[in-house]
């Protein structure tokens, strides 16, 4: 009976510790907590919009570094008329953009079968059309150093011009994951 006796005592002496433990851990937290600057939370409107105000901005700077690019690339085409290079400009944006666009509808949505939408398909078709933005801007950029490879400020304008439809892929895939809804297998 005793050592009944002595084992209940050493359990409640463990659930003692552990429940003091657990208050100082708590107090401990609460302490910290009380000394730290405000959190943002990323479900709160504001942020989610400064996500995609920030995606609309990367995006026509893009565009404003690669209309430069693709329309003097347009130009090698041989367009009868000078002011049709603004179209291949339009179209490879445009395109980039529904691709875009299709890619965010996409992965929020699931099929018939419960399973999240493929969008295989849309990643394909932004990396085709930003690809290229990329090659033209990088060809613009070759002549207009005239091919001078061993020109340095060429390969600067390199990767800063093949840099803006690179960046808007990655940026908008990863405003897709922070800001749109996922699709949720039910």
């Amino acid at each position: 009976m005793e050592e009944q006796e002595t084992q209940e005592v050493v359990v409640n002496n463990l659930e003692a510790a552990r429940s003091a433990e657990e208050v100082r851990k708590l107090n401990n937290y609460e302490r910290q907590e009380s000394r730290r600057a405000p959190k943002v939370q990323i479900d709160q409107r504001l942020v989610l919009w400064s996500w995609i105000v920030g995606i609309a901005i990367a995006f026509l700077a893009s565009a404003i570094v690669s209309f430069n690019g693709i329309t003097s690339v347009a130009f090698f085409v041989g367009l009868s008329q000078d002011w049709m290079a603004g179209l291949f400009f339009f179209f490879i944006e445009l395109m980039y953009l529904l691709f875009l666009i299709a890619y965010l509808v996409l992965a929020s949505r699931v099929d018939e079968d419960g399973k999240k939408e493929k969008t295989w398909g849309a990643i394909m078709g932004m990396v085709a059309f930003g690809g290229l933005a990329v090659l033209a801007n990088g060809f613009h950029t070759f002549d207009y150093w005239d091919w001078n490879w061993l020109e340095p400020r060429m390969w600067a304008g390199i990767i800063l011009s093949i840099s803006a439809p690179i960046a808007i892929i990655s940026a908008s895939k990863m405003a897709s994951r922070v800001v749109f809804a996922k699709a949720i297998k039910l």
